[in-house]
């Protein structure tokens, strides 16, 4: 009967690392990080399993942690893209729930089924697949967006992690198995309610922290909104102030411009008319698309960047219909127009320059350059790194916005001239 026991610690092992896998994001593509993966664990899951058959089967439980969790976190934190807190309390929060699995299974079946290993065994089975696709489809998603857009935290929930991890194993396995010390059932059976109440409870803590992230970037989003189109009503209202001026100045002009013919005076009546043209010019107010908060940004940034000395050419082939938000795309196009206002102003006037290029065949694609002083950082996602928290919403932003519409999204810097591509299917 000791195969159906061995099979289900085989069968944790394996899904310890399914689990973990479905919460870890590794550095390297899936292929390379899969190679790493199996080429490691599956030998250290043999040797373990042969371990099991040499020592005693409590003393194998205390011997876990050297013998398959230090060496699994070895491994996973040389493959590991975020190599802080972050990757420690994913690495506790999975090994202390398939601990706490393995030692209430091996307690039920202790005063269930005490000569065979059915409970355990048939537990094992089914519980493992079920918690791994609730992961997968309720706890991934939350999971690898709050790790992607908060760094901060993590160290403490990792500490609380890592001493369920360490007090786990000593209840259950010191000086003697559990199983030996009925008395001290109470104590385990509130420490396995209380480790799963508070992982619940650091998890919605992290759900609390993403809703308020989204919270914050719908308002700076709507104060984006707000801001502009008030600056584009006062500059509609500018214009009319000054269009009614002219109107009424209107018959004026017309009978000097009537004496100046009959007088034949031409090069006076020339010089008239541009003066009069420049002023019909100051009324014009410059318009790049249909799609009204769009077009505020636009007008607002664009017009901050040529007074700042900024040359700026823009070519706006906007499409009929946009393929994403309008006011999630007006904040990008913003954000990326303020750094690139931000990168100008350190250059000389001659220097300067901005260029927008919007097509809308063969699909809708923007691409935003300016002139910089080439000073720029990426990190591992190609994404630039910047660490003035007042200009923008960030460049992680425009990332996540791409991804969210399954847009493509690329910054490039080559000679002192920074790209932003956004590539949006058809």
């Amino acid at each position: 009967m000791t195969v159906l026991r061995d099979f289900s610690v085989f069968w944790s092992l394996c899904h310890t690392l399914v689990l973990f896998i479905l919460l870890f994001e590794s550095r390297y593509p899936k292929r390379k990080t899969m190679i790493i993966t199996l080429s490691t664990m599956i030998p250290l899951i043999a040797a373990n399993m042969v371990l099991m058959y040499v020592v005693p089967h409590d003393v194998f439980g205390t011997l876990m942690l050297a013998t398959i969790s230090l060496p699994s976190l070895v491994v996973f934190w040389i493959l590991a893209k975020n190599r802080d807190g972050r990757f420690l309390f994913t690495f506790c929060l999975v090994d202390t729930t398939v601990l706490e699995i393995i030692y209430i299974t091996q307690i039920l079946n202790h005063y269930t089924t005490p000569d065979t290993y059915y409970v355990m065994f048939f537990i094992r089975l089914i519980i493992y697949p079920v918690l791994e696709v609730i992961v997968y489809k309720k706890l991934r998603p939350l999971f690898l967006e709050v790790q992607k857009n908060n760094k901060k935290g993590w160290g403490t929930f990792a500490l609380i992690g890592a001493l369920f991890y360490v007090t786990i194993t000593l209840m259950m396995n010191r000086p003697t198995s559990i199983l030996e010390r009925p008395e001290y059932l109470p104590a385990v059976i509130l420490m396995f309610i209380l480790m799963p109440a508070m992982y619940l409870h650091i998890l919605t803590t992290l759900n609390r922290q993403k809703m308020m992230m989204e919270m914050t970037e719908r308002d700076s989003i709507l104060q984006l909104q707000v801001s502009n189109i008030t600056a584009r009503v006062q500059e509609y209202s500018a214009a009319n102030n000054k269009f009614r001026i002219e109107r009424h100045n209107f018959r004026h002009k017309m009978q000097t411009i009537a004496g100046l013919v009959e007088r034949k005076q031409y090069d006076a009546l020339q010089a008239l008319v541009l003066e009069y043209n420049a002023a019909i010019k100051e009324t014009q107010v410059k318009s790049y698309c249909r799609f009204a908060v769009l077009d505020a940004v636009l007008s607002s940034y664009l017009q901050k960047a040529e007074t700042a000395k900024i040359n700026v050419s823009i070519i706006p082939e906007f499409p009929e219909e946009l393929p994403v938000n309008e006011a999630e795309l007006a904040a990008v196009v913003a954000n990326a127009l303020e750094n690139a206002i931000n990168a100008c102003k350190k250059l000389p006037e001659s220097e300067r320059f901005i260029r927008v290029h919007v097509i809308s065949s063969p699909c809708f694609m923007m691409k935003i350059q300016n002139s910089f002083d080439g000073q720029v950082d990426f990190d591992e996602e190609g994404i630039p790194v910047n660490n003035d928290e007042e200009h923008g919403f960030g460049t992680r932003s425009i990332a996540a916005f791409c991804a969210k519409h399954d847009a493509f999204c690329q910054f490039k810097a080559d000679d002192n001239v920074f790209t932003l591509n956004l590539v949006f299917g058809k």
